[in-house]
């Protein structure tokens, strides 16, 4: 064959294929290090705009309670129990954070007094060993100063106070904006077959975050309230500060929960003179943390989210890398939306499907709402 005569065409195919997979994988790459770039240097304009999306899903969860109360047989209007809904987000947000800050400053004015007997403890427990403490952890452990490290806590938690202000902004905005919703979807995607896909995708996303966020926010507040009961019961100084904080590390997946039950068993061991106590707080916290997170949780949220254990881990540690302790926070419901968003596209679709628990993405009906000025109807499409 000479070089004048066309290639067949099963070459031009294969070439063709080869071809497409090449720039396929090559656009991905292009894609995860321009997202990367984009979510490092917009940090400090993204975290707050991102937490606000996360907000206005805790307000509609509420306003979903909220709507189906009715006063004299009618239901609120919507536009009354979304205000409703978020002022009471907002008040119960900033009612968190007071008291996490108000006992953050009694914790750490408290420090001295606990590490006093910290150190008390070190020396008998060498004592009891029949050793001599060795100079150089007698010397590491008194360099070491508590008081400090309480007080950067507390300023850390004032800052979090000041910064959920521009938060709660960015939320209020996005609620004003859902009434604008439909009309611009409809301009931003005039086919009726693109729309209707962006549609399910979106729905996706709004189930699964919601399911999160409803039994992750369920399972954690009564993983709280009983561990106060716990801490209380066995006269824990700040049981509830450790509470809340229960509460909130809980969002956090495995480390969270790690931290939380370390942090209160760590403050009865100085603070009691006998183990007992210590005992009934690190193994009581630990048998609730097990409860809740691996028999409770699992059985509520059921495969909502089929995410496997390894892409949580490596979901928390990348998120939180890049944006700190609010990517911790938010690792599992960006994640969602990332596998959800990868699992629709043929391209991609691999990706997702190694990110996924079972190693399946499912092909389920679902139902798309869509509420245009004329009315609502309904779109039953394979999702």
């Amino acid at each position: 064959m000479t070089s004048a005569e066309p290639s067949p065409p099963w070459q031009v195919s294969a070439r063709w294929i080869r071809y497409r997979r090449v720039a396929g994988t090559a656009a991905i790459l292009i894609i995860i290090l321009a997202s990367y770039f984009i979510l490092s240097a917009g940090k400090d304009f993204l975290v707050p705009l991102v937490t606000g999306f996360i907000v206005v899903y805790l307000v509609s969860i509420l306003n979903r309670q909220i709507a189906k109360v009715r006063l004299a047989g009618r239901v609120l209007p919507l536009s009354v129990s979304r205000i409703v809904s978020f002022a009471v987000i907002i008040a119960v947000g900033y009612a968190l954070f007071a008291i996490l800050a108000n006992n953050a400053g009694h914790v750490a004015a408290a420090a001295p007094r606990y590490q006093a007997r910290f150190q008390q403890l070190q020396q008998e427990f060498f004592s009891w060993l029949g050793i001599e403490e060795p100079a150089e952890l007698r010397d590491l452990l008194k360099a070491i100063d508590l008081g400090p490290v309480f007080a950067a806590v507390a300023k850390s938690v004032v800052q979090i106070l000041e910064s959920i202000t521009l938060v709660f902004i960015y939320g209020l905005f996005m609620l004003l904006e859902f009434r604008f919703a439909t009309v611009k979807l409809n301009a931003l995607f005039p086919d009726p077959l693109r729309r209707e896909r962006a549609l399910r995708i979106l729905y996706r996303i709004d189930r699964d975050i919601h399911t999160y966020l409803s039994v992750k926010t369920a399972v954690s507040l009564v993983t709280a309230l009983l561990s106060y009961f716990l801490l209380r019961l066995v006269g824990v100084d700040f049981a509830e500060f450790w509470a809340l904080l229960i509460f909130i590390l809980h969002f956090i997946p495995t480390f969270g929960v790690i931290i939380a039950t370390l942090l209160p068993t760590s403050l009865a061991a100085v603070q009691f003179d006998h183990l007992g106590p210590v005992l009934i707080v690190g193994f009581g916290l630990t048998a609730l943390a097990q409860l809740m997170g691996n028999i409770v949780e699992p059985n509520v949220m059921g495969e909502s989210l089929n995410l496997s254990p390894l892409t949580v881990i490596m979901a928390l540690i990348f998120w939180g890398t890049l944006w700190g302790v609010t990517g911790a926070f938010l690792c599992v419901p960006l994640t969602v939306i990332v596998v959800i968003i990868l699992s629709n596209f043929e391209a991609t679709r691999w990706v997702a499907i190694l990110l996924s628990k079972s190693g399946t993405i499912r092909a389920k009906e679902e139902v798309v709402r869509i509420a245009p000025r004329e009315g609502q109807r309904e779109l039953r499409r394979k999702v």
